[in-house]
């Protein structure tokens, strides 16, 4: 099922759905998967076991998120990220919070998970829960009502436990107030910035200094691991002949997703903007309305061009193009502004004042909301239909190809049997294109550890699925210097450069250290900069990463502004010093108490919630195996003798592994 949500992870509705269900689906699968035998174990928590396929479940989500989030800069930054462990630890801390939630008695009520299905909105129609409609959807994804109703059950569950004990946290007036002083205290500064790159050309690295970094620093110069696999296609052109869709799915799917179909009601307006300061006097509104009058009176004359109206008078940052503002649904505006735009019709001209100021608006374009009729989506709903279908029957028959594989059916076999031919791959690292077979993305994370002779669980491709067997691993190995000496020689450098301008700011903070007024005596030498006025929150503007440099000038008591060591700023280090501080106003810090309490209070819930896991850690009896990992038994108690060691998670003989 994990599979078919991954394969449908674009739609809307199962984005929802995947949300809503992914902790109760990592807690309740365990050891089992449905409709399949006991799995490999990977890891046990006070003796119930979580599969090794619910690890490469998680880690391959954890694969997919980094590459969105870093791009092309995840090859280079993964192993750094340590993905596996990270899925690993995520579903121990899952199962630990199920467990306490058992030995607390936190249960769940029919009632409580009928009223989150009802409040769901995917499930509603004109506002109400529609049965008919919450069954089409889940028949759509496979789902049984009583199966995702559990799920929902167990994410209540969780919700509860995190209730109980997170609810324990509470804020002092005494803390509130000590954390606002803290927060909406001001300093100001002065410093002076020292850039390793200003000291490359007074830097030469050695050959002793090169090897020397090149051995200590060899994971840098890595040969990625390689492997080669004997694998048979699942084409999707296999399928879509026996894919058959009914005009009533069609119309269920369009009735399901009629929100694809649907344009929401638009305006397209022009406005010019006469601006107001935050806190306006009377006279300022005044005065801004009077000068918009005259304008509005001028773009209501017949022969009136608002565009050249708005280039002359407004001061927003459209009167360039003509204060047009393009098309806009509801909720895009503030809503006086949309109030009187959505009002207006074409080629009329209004006035309203907003937080911004007055605006003189003319709508030029109205749009209904409007929904594509069904007989003009219908190919394309039924297209997708059989493209869906067809990639999850190529995905279930790769399935369970594996399953034979992995009781030891031969590739060749396997191969007859569905009427196809074993294909053979080079030797190919993660994130290399694979000819013939575009689009692979999960491979090598459902190969991670594997070995020759064992096969790859099935994945999809952008023409079907594949099933894989290992033939080939070329485990990863520093290239050789002489490869890399260039590298390695750039990279002295910049450490050579770095630690120099660390000296340099070094020597120029003894130097202030002398003198009577260090802020004084900074801010007069070459180069050196003085901050504005700085919360704790703020960055330094022009300086990257500069939030260290400010935590350091608050730590800075009045009687010794400087900071006594280089700080790290980006690759650069500064020299600063404390020039002023100002401290919060009681009258700021009454009126931000409300809001800020909240702040503080999710803090220390959030905070709890970690200490109540840190000690479930602590008092857990977690264990993985080794000589032989992953478990040889999926059933904990019943480990083949001599054949499986189970040790701590975190010990060294885990580590090793």
């Amino acid at each position: 099922m994990l599979g078919l949500m991954r394969k449908h992870a674009g739609n809307w509705m199962i984005k929802i759905l995947l949300g809503a269900i992914a902790i109760a689906f990592a807690l309740s699968w365990g050891v089992y998967n449905y409709g399949e035998g006991p799995r490999r174990v990977a890891v046990k928590i006070n003796g119930e076991a979580i599969a090794d396929s619910r690890v490469n479940e998680v880690y391959v989500r954890l694969v997919e998120e980094a590459k969105q989030q870093l791009g092309n800069q995840f090859d280079r930054v993964a192993p750094l990220l340590n993905l596996r462990q990270r899925a690993l630890d995520e579903l121990v801390n899952q199962v630990l919070l199920s467990q306490a939630a058992s030995d607390l008695a936190v249960q769940v009520g029919d009632i409580e998970v009928q009223a989150r299905l009802a409040a769901t909105p995917i499930f509603q129609r004109n506002g109400r829960f529609d049965v008919r409609l919450y069954r089409r959807i889940l028949a759509q994804n496979r789902f049984t009502p009583e199966r995702f109703e559990a799920e929902q059950r167990q994410v209540i569950r969780m919700e509860k436990l995190t209730s109980l004990v997170a609810g324990t946290a509470q804020v002092t007036p005494l803390e509130l107030n000590q954390a606002l002083a803290g927060s909406l205290a001001r300093v100001k500064g002065v410093y002076q910035v020292f850039k390793p790159g200003d000291y490359e050309d007074e830097v030469k690295p050695s050959a002793a200094q090169i090897k020397k970094f090149y051995e200590e620093n060899q994971n840098r110069y890595l040969e990625p691991a390689k492997v080669k696999f004997d694998y048979i296609i699942f084409p999707l052109s296999a399928q879509r002949d026996q894919v058959q869709v009914s005009d009533d799915e069609v119309a269920e799917t369009y009735d399901v997703e009629r929100e694809r179909f649907s344009k929401p009601e638009t305006v397209a307006a022009r406005h010019i903007l006469f601006k107001l300061p935050a806190k306006a006097t009377p006279a300022e509104v005044s005065a801004a309305k009077e000068k918009a009058e005259k304008v509005l009176a001028l773009a209501k004359k017949p022969d009136a061009d608002f565009a050249a109206l708005a280039k002359q008078y407004s001061q927003g940052p459209t009167a360039t193009r003509g204060g047009d503002l393009g098309s806009f649904q509801r909720g895009q505006m503030v809503a006086p502004f949309e109030e009187l735009a959505f009002s207006l019709k074409p080629g009329e001209v209004g006035l309203v004042k907003t937080r911004f100021g007055w605006h003189v608006i003319k709508v030029y374009r109205h749009d209904p909301a409007s929904l594509t009729p069904l007989k003009e989506v219908a190919g394309e709903i039924k297209a997708a239909l059989v493209e869906r279908r067809s990639r999850e029957l190529a995905q279930a028959a790769a399935e369970r190809a594996f399953d034979k594989a992995a009781m030891g059916t031969k590739l060749a076999d396997l191969a007859k049997a569905a009427g196809t031919s074993v294909l053979s791959s080079p030797r190919v690292a993660q994130g290399q294109p694979i000819e013939g077979l575009p689009g692979l993305k999960d491979f090598f994370a459902a190969a991670q550890d594997l070995n020759p002779g064992q096969a790859v669980p099935a994945v999809p491709f952008e023409n079907g699925s594949v099933l894989a067997v290992i033939t080939e691993r070329v485990e990863e190995k520093p290239k050789p210097l002489e490869q890399v000496e260039a590298k390695a020689r750039q990279a002295v450098l910049e450490k050579l450069a770095r630690e120099k301008a660390r000296q340099e700011a070094d020597r120029l903070i003894k130097d202030l250290s002398g003198t009577k007024d260090p802020a004084a005596e900074l801010a007069r030498m070459p180069g050196a900069a003085q901050t504005g006025w700085l919360k704790r929150d703020d960055m330094i503007k022009g300086l990257t990463g500069s939030t260290e440099v400010v935590g350091a000038l608050f730590l800075r008591p009045a009687g010794a502004p400087l900071v006594p060591k280089p700080v790290a700023s980006g690759d650069d280090f500064v020299a600063a010093v404390l020039e002023q501080r100002q401290e919060a106003d009681a009258k700021e810090i009454k009126e931000k108490q409300a809001s800020f309490k909240e702040a503080l209070l999710a803090e220390q819930r959030r905070q709890v919630m970690q200490g109540f896991l840190d000690d479930l850690k602590a008092r857990a009896e977690i264990l993985v195996p080794v000589d032989g990992a992953p478990g040889d038994s999926a059933i904990p108690g019943c480990d083949s003798p001599g054949s499986t060691k189970w040790v701590p998670m975190g010990s060294p003989q885990a580590q090793a592994r």
